[in-house]
């Protein structure tokens, strides 16, 4: 987790990528691939692939949708504090945590009505509670600007206002967010992207049981 930190934090405040420049590609490692190697594994399945660049160069950088680690006591303590703090009360520390996060929504700040993602209908969070004892938490991006579009009356939505979740997991904005599960040892699991309530109940089943 530490080493993907770091590369990343190379390229924390980029703008989006500009063709009109030279790229170089890595992985999320740091280790740089030639650009026959980075789209001949580029696989939306496994990994999602984000464009970056500086005054005089772009960045491809494939990150793995996918990913297990272990947060020192430290952070994890952070989290839980912060949590406990846009929430209004403590988190439970023998309970499981999801955390589903929006990330900055692309073109749909004039959009009208309630999107039908399945990740905010009632029976998500009605089976996720049958899965493990958890405390599940709907957190977004300080730049999402259009929460009516996300259910916000029906949702509590937490503001990131920190960026924690971004500093620590997510300095890349991705399609319709991501999320994270976390168990009470600090061990989590993070996936990238654009997802279902069925792939968040299928690795909760597998990650917490």
């Amino acid at each position: 987790m530490r080493n993907i930190i770091l590369f990343l934090g190379l390229f924390y405040g980029l703008s989006l990528y500009s063709q009109s420049k030279a790229i170089k590609f890595f992985n999320e490692n740091g280790t740089q691939l030639s650009e026959e190697e980075f789209y001949n594994n580029r696989d939306y399945s496994q990994n999602l692939d984000v464009y970056l660049e500086n005054d005089s160069i772009a960045y491809g950088i494939l990150l793995s949708r996918r990913k297990f680690g272990n947060l020192d006591a430290a952070t994890f303590h952070k989290i839980k504090s912060y949590l406990g703090q846009l929430r209004g009360r403590d988190i439970d520390p023998n309970r499981n945590i999801v955390i589903n996060y929006l990330t900055e929504p692309i073109g749909i700040e004039d959009k009208q009505g309630k999107t039908g993602w399945n990740i905010l209908g009632k029976n998500y969070l009605k089976k996720l509670h049958k899965i493990a004892d958890i405390e599940q938490f709907y957190v977004n991006s300080p730049k999402v600007g259009n929460l009516k579009f996300y259910h916000l009356n029906s949702i509590n939505w937490l503001e990131d206002h920190e960026e924690l979740f971004k500093k620590l997991f997510f300095p890349y904005e991705t399609v319709n967010g991501n999320y994270i599960l976390i168990k009470p040892d600090g061990r989590f699991f993070y996936y990238l992207g654009e997802h279902s309530k069925f792939e968040v109940w299928e690795n909760a089943e597998k990650f917490f049981l």
